[in-house]
């Protein structure tokens, strides 16, 4: 269905247009209401002036000589008019006076409305021109260009607030970006460098003429280690690009995930001689990706065994709270420095490199947790004290009406 002709009309004039005709068209009913007023008024007053002035009781008839019939030249007037040409006189001056206020009243309005849409059209274009700046800079954005800030100056009005959203939305992508640049440099970096010990190797072993069936097989252990790191790491980084629409929501009961979750790491936390244990206070179901549920929080007690002392311990505890699940995860281990504290969830950063590198991590693990958790429309927070241990909370919904559903 093709849009009207008023339609097209109405999308092809500019705003500052639209407006301009827009006060026109007010200032036209404004000055018409004004024209009808006047004449509304002349029509009753005028002939009440005009009797009133020319009544024959309060003045001569002599002096209505000269108006008595206005068609007649002053030789002919008579200086006695009778009382039908007085009355016929007196019509006469009505009629004109009215006319002559008629014109004067439209040609009033007209010039109202002319001069009101130039003021307009003026007032428009100084109010619409942080806009016409504003278009100019969103057609002047790239990507090297993003430092660039509009800071309008001015009222706190419409305008000034688009400029500062504006503002605001260049920031954010300015930091995007940057985010954005470190992370695929970083991500370059943690592939090059299990591929560097992959070549290092092959080529080590193939220049080596004599080179023994142990020396393959050590070879081989190597690159297995590489290759189950970039395993890893590519595994991540495509978790890290999993969408909202791509998580598959399932009724979960998180004792159950978290019991099979501790299960998995006990042998890792028997090699580091910390105690794993798990305190759930309600039975809670909730809605949610088990897999991606149960990865976020494996990150969680992993990092607590890593890094803890021998015979520390990680407490894992899960209660309903204000129609969401609490899951905490303390451990007793190194804690985390407080000006690392505001820096632990961005993707690739270790607190220390090269003991996360040696321990095996990536740099992702608390990134993705908290991604994760983002995908669920959660919140994770961290507390943590320097020597005594760290505390990870997450808080995800879980309203009461789909928790008593899940439960029948």
């Amino acid at each position: 269905m093709k849009p009207s002709w008023q339609t097209r009309f109405s999308q092809s004039l500019t705003l500052r247009w639209r407006l301009t005709l827009w006060t026109a068209g007010l200032l036209f009913v404004l000055g018409l209401g004004l024209t009808l007023l006047i004449n509304a008024l002349t029509a009753t007053r005028v002939p009440q002036a005009i009797s009133v002035v020319l009544e024959p009781t309060q003045y001569p008839p002599a002096s209505l000589g000269p108006i008595a019939s206005p068609t007649l030249s002053l030789t002919q007037a008579s200086p006695f008019p009778s009382d039908t040409e007085g009355i016929s006189a007196i019509e006469q001056v009505q009629e004109i006076a009215i006319r002559e206020v008629r014109i004067i009243s439209l040609i009033g309005v007209g010039v109202f409305v002319a001069l009101g849409a130039i003021g307009a059209y003026w007032i428009s274009q100084q109010a619409l021109r942080p806009i016409q700046r504003l278009s100019h800079m969103v057609q002047e954005v790239r990507a090297e260009t993003l430092n660039r800030r509009l800071a309008l100056d001015g009222p706190p009005d419409e305008v000034k607030e688009l400029a500062n959203a504006f503002d605001s939305m260049l920031e954010r992508l300015e930091r995007a970006f940057e985010q954005q640049g470190r992370f695929v440099a970083d991500a370059a970096h943690e592939l090059r460098t299990p591929l560097a010990t992959l070549r290092t190797n092959l080529e080590v072993t193939r220049q080596d003429a004599q080179a023994t069936l142990s020396d393959y097989r050590d070879m081989s252990a190597t690159l297995d280690r590489a290759v189950s790191r970039l395993e890893g790491l590519v595994e991540d980084l495509l978790l890290l690009a999993k969408g909202e629409d791509e998580i598959q929501m399932e009724s979960v009961n998180l004792e159950v995930l978290l019991t099979e979750v501790m299960q998995e790491l006990e042998p890792l936390a028997q090699a580091h001689q910390v105690s794993l244990n798990l305190e759930v206070a309600d039975e809670v179901v909730l809605p949610a990706d088990a897999p991606l549920l149960a990865r976020a929080i494996n990150n969680l007690i992993e990092n607590g065994i890593r890094y803890n002392h021998p015979g520390g311990s990680v407490t894992v505890t899960a209660h309903r709270e204000a129609n969401g699940v609490v899951v905490r995860v303390k451990d007793t281990g190194i804690g985390i420095p407080p000006d690392e504290l505001p820096h632990i969830f961005e993707r690739f950063y270790r607190i220390d490199r090269s003991r996360a590198r040696h321990r095996g991590g990536s740099g992702l693990g608390l990134s993705i947790t908290a991604y994760i958790v983002q995908l669920h429309s959660g919140r994770i927070r961290v507390e943590s004290i320097p020597g005594e241990g760290s505390t990870f909370t997450i808080w995800l919904p879980c309203h009461e009406s789909e928790f008593l559903q899940m439960q029948t």
